[in-house]
């Protein structure tokens, strides 16, 4: 009797002869099998076995689910970690909008008050209602508040610029021969609350000499006493066919501290907090066409292939994950948290959070903005300045104008719910984006932007527009020091440390 024979024997289990045969063709026949029996099964047929091969070709990373140990001395491990999921600005279990017009209108209006506020608190504007502006003398000084509702140039090349606020309209002008101020005009988009200091020129009608937005202030990076690591990646996109195997594999090795120095242990080894910023899979119909470009073809299966991956994840380091427009949710923004059902092994372990996009998370008592960053294409499509292999400056812009969702009616949907979810309530210490596959990194009055980068290789429509991504680069940081070290999974050079550029320290300005 062969080994195989004994084994069905020994463990009680009923095979086909086609099933017996396909098994012995398979030099990992035990390991299969003790994983259905573990599963529950003892009938097994030809199909469980086909797709238990399957599966484990296709998953990649992982072999064998189980959660991996760190083999070495993890500081964080004796580390309680100190965080805070800060439920008041995540919408999962939070939704109740029915779309409808009003809906809309609330949602602008509560986003006008809310902004408008925020650039009341200046001290250098002391703004009136649009419709004071009749009593205002003509050529007299005026300032005020505005959500944009369009710009134009004119015929004599003049940037014109129609704001409202809840009661009324007026027309704010930029003279052409303003050049630094038409530069900075650039930056206004649709749907943007403003502020503008001006003389008046008409009944509704302001000849602009300087443009404000709500923008954050001004700060020195906030920092805590102990030195422990932050860490983002996003981009998995688990079942493209240009999913990063190896990389992968490498990530999780370092995250173990596998085969690296002790300088490179010293610093994993403080590593508390994981940031994974969305598109954790390729999903399924996402754009026409992509069926031909998935090697797992079933989004459960795709996120089963997620999962063998994070349970690789040492058990001390605590995990976010956001969803992005790939996911399993729906497309709309805010998104809310991926369902459980989903992915119901790491739902039974307490290190493994699951949040929505845009999100909040406290750490350390530093505030953590997560968000998956679809918006940013939306605001890199309507200017000239920014592009997708900067998209840290993007984010800048997000910053500035307190809110994600910049400019409606453009690729990117949103859903008016009755609660703002993508203005930028709070002031952030560290900001972790993704979706657009290119590393970045800056830090804007006191506040650092990370992007992860991604796990998938340049795709065809990447190249078509000509956009290199960056993938296997995963960026920590030293919440003592706010310094980066970027870790490459992709060459042999595994550790380097990063500048995260300085801006905004005079004006907002580089």
């Amino acid at each position: 009797m062969t080994e195989l024979m004994e084994f069905i024997n020994d463990k009680g289990l009923l095979l086909s002869k086609d099933t017996i045969t396909l098994l012995e063709s398979n030099s990992e026949w035990k390991k299969i099998l003790n994983q259905l029996i573990e599963e529950g099964h003892f009938i097994i047929n030809i199909d469980l076995i086909e797709q238990k091969i399957q599966r484990t070709k296709l998953s990649g990373v992982v072999k064998e689910v189980e959660i991996k140990k760190t083999f070495f001395k993890a500081q964080a491990k004796d580390r309680p970690p100190n965080f805070r999921v800060m439920s008041e600005y995540d919408v999962s279990g939070q939704s109740n909008s029915k779309g409808t017009v009003g809906d809309f209108l609330k949602l602008f209006r509560n986003k006008f008050k809310l902004l408008s506020n925020m650039l009341r608190q200046r001290h250098n504007l002391t703004p009136v209602d649009l419709s004071y502006l009749k009593a205002v003398k003509k050529s007299d000084p005026v300032d005020v508040i505005g959500m944009v509702n369009k710009k134009w140039r004119t015929k004599n090349n003049h940037l014109g610029i129609e704001i409202e606020d809840l009661e009324t309209k007026c027309i704010v002008l930029i003279m052409e021969k303003e050049k630094e101020l038409l530069l900075k005009a650039e930056h206004i988009l649709e749907d943007n609350v403003i502020a503008i200091k001006g003389v008046k020129f008409g009944e509704d009608f302001i000849i602009a000499k300087e443009i404000f937005w709500p923008d954050i202030p001004i700060s020195a990076p906030r920092t805590i006493t102990d030195e422990v690591y932050s860490g983002g990646t996003s981009d998995f996109h688990i079942g493209s066919n240009c999913f990063l195997e190896d990389a992968t594999k490498k990530w999780i090795d370092y995250l173990n501290g596998k085969n690296l120095t002790a300088k490179q242990l010293d610093i994993v080894g403080k590593l508390q907090y994981l940031f994974v910023v969305g598109d954790n899979v390729s999903g399924v119909g996402v754009y026409p066409g992509q069926i031909d470009e998935l090697t797992i073809v079933d989004i459960y299966k795709q996120y089963e292939a997620f999962e063998d991956i994070m349970l690789q994840i040492p058990e001390y380091i605590q995990v976010f994950i956001c969803p992005g427009q790939h996911d399993a949710v729906r497309r709309a923004e805010p998104q809310p948290a991926i369902s459980k059902e989903f992915m119901p092994r790491l739902d039974k372990l307490k290190n493994f959070h699951f949040i929505s996009s845009p999100s909040w998370v406290e750490t350390e008592g530093l505030k953590n903005l997560v968000y998956h960053g679809p918006s940013i294409h939306d605001l890199i499509s309507s200017v000239s300045f920014l592009d997708m292999s900067k998209p840290q400056e993007g984010m800048v812009e997000l910053l500035k104008q307190r809110d994600l969702m910049p400019r409606y009616g453009g690729r990117n949907p949103y859903v008016p719910e009755e609660k703002d979810y993508m203005a930028i309530k709070e002031v952030p210490d560290l900001v972790w984006i993704g979706d657009m596959h290119h590393n970045g990194y800056i830090t804007y009055r006191g506040t650092t932007i990370l992007n992860g980068g991604c796990w998938e290789s340049q795709t065809d429509f990447q190249k078509k527009i000509g956009h290199v991504p960056t993938p296997g680069q995963f960026p920590i940081i030293n919440l003592k020091t706010r310094k980066i070290t970027e870790i490459y999974l992709m060459r042999d050079n595994l550790q380097k440390d990063v500048e995260a550029e300085v801006v905004g320290e005079e004006n907002g300005q580089k």
